[in-house]
């Protein structure tokens, strides 16, 4: 609420007019008509006067009233996320203006009004883009240099991040980053920004190592996080190691294939399919002894060849392990288990224990 709505108000509160209002403060109530529509505003002397005649503190005439000024800036909130549903840009600056003259310094409404200037930048002519993309620079490092939380901190460096490199500028970009706060904050997106400022097979080899951690976290997602049927899950996991590991290289993710397959062993004997069980439990113990290669038998620097991971090498010497069996003997271990009684007196059910 503006000065000049509070005086409006209150005004009617109190049973006066605007003339018996200008009356009593010897103005023309055309003064106080245009306070109360915004277009001027009481001079500083008048505000203790006003206050007093409108039985009211200063802080509340003002709208320095904590409860007011935080309903206030909930209202401003929730008409700029409003803009978004629009795509009204003019309408969210405006709002963007009113706030900062009723909250200035906020760092929080300074990074929107950047990242709205960033965005609008890229609707323009090269020159307008150039100038929008400098104002926005000096927004995001003010904001950078001010603000107490690290979440808005870190979204005026992305922003800023973002405008160096399309300049051209990725070492003074990299500073940035550097800057990037560790707590409360997704660590995915300090590694993205790094991959905007570096260049050639670097980028490429730190591209390829973020994804390998984004598929890990999908894994880890899909076959222990309950997320689903296991069914859903074990079909969806195994789909994704397929597609990005086409050549069957699967180097660690052999650990995955194999517990995806014996998970779908389990599921295909409570569908009555003991051959398809069959079959997926000799791939599980395929991936397993594949597994155990790389980690016990011959650790050592393995290097990924499917196109999307092929600069990436790891040590397998260097791994934690949380055990002292193998990986083949874990498996061969569950298969004790009741629910692979209907095929345990098969032979070829018997071999694979044996193997």
């Amino acid at each position: 609420m503006t000065i000049g709505e509070r005086i409006k108000r209150l005004r009617k509160e109190n049973d006066m007019t605007q003339e018996n209002l200008a009356d009593y403060l010897c103005v023309s109530y055309q003064a106080v008509s245009k306070w109360e529509c915004g277009l001027s505003c009481p001079d500083i002397s008048l505000i203790v006067p006003l206050a007093r005649l409108l039985k009211v503190s200063t802080d509340e005439l003002l709208g320095a009233v904590t409860e007011e000024a935080d309903a206030r800036y909930l209202e401003l909130e929730e008409l700029y996320a409003a803009t978004y549903k629009t795509g009204d840009l003019s309408e969210r600056i405006k709002i963007y203006e009113t706030a900062m003259k009723e909250y200035p310094g906020d760092m929080v409404w300074l990074n929107s009004y950047a990242w709205d200037v960033w965005c609008g930048a890229m609707e323009k002519d090269q020159a307008a883009f150039e100038a929008d993309r400098e104002k926005a620079i000096k927004l995001f490092d003010t904001v950078i240099e001010n603000a107490d939380q690290d979440k808005i901190k870190a979204h005026a460096i992305t922003g800023i991040v973002q405008c160096l490199c399309g300049k051209g500028c990725k070492a003074e970009a990299r500073r940035y980053v550097d800057l990037f706060p560790a707590s409360d904050v997704s660590l995915n997106e300090k590694d993205y920004l790094l991959g905007m400022c570096l260049d050639g097979e670097e980028q490429i080899t730190h591209k390829q190592h973020c994804l390998e951690g984004y598929l890990q976290e999908l894994m880890d997602k899909l076959m222990w996080d309950c997320v689903a049927e296991e069914r859903y899950t074990c079909q969806a996991a195994e789909g994704v190691l397929k597609a990005m590991i086409p050549d069957g290289n699967y180097f660690s993710y052999h650990f995955e294939m194999s517990y995806i397959q014996f998970r779908k062993a389990e599921l295909a004997i409570k569908a009555g399919e003991e051959n398809d069980a069959i079959k997926c439990l000799q791939k599980s113990v395929y991936h397993a002894k594949e597994y155990d290669l790389v980690s016990r038998v011959a650790p050592r620097e393995y290097t990924f060849s499917a196109p999307l991971f092929d600069r990436l090498t790891y040590d397998s010497r260097e791994w934690c392990h949380t055990g002292t069996t193998t990986l083949l003997e874990d498996i061969q271990e569950m298969c004790k288990r009741k629910s692979f009684d209907p095929i345990r007196s098969r032979k070829d059910f018997q071999a694979l224990m044996e193997t």
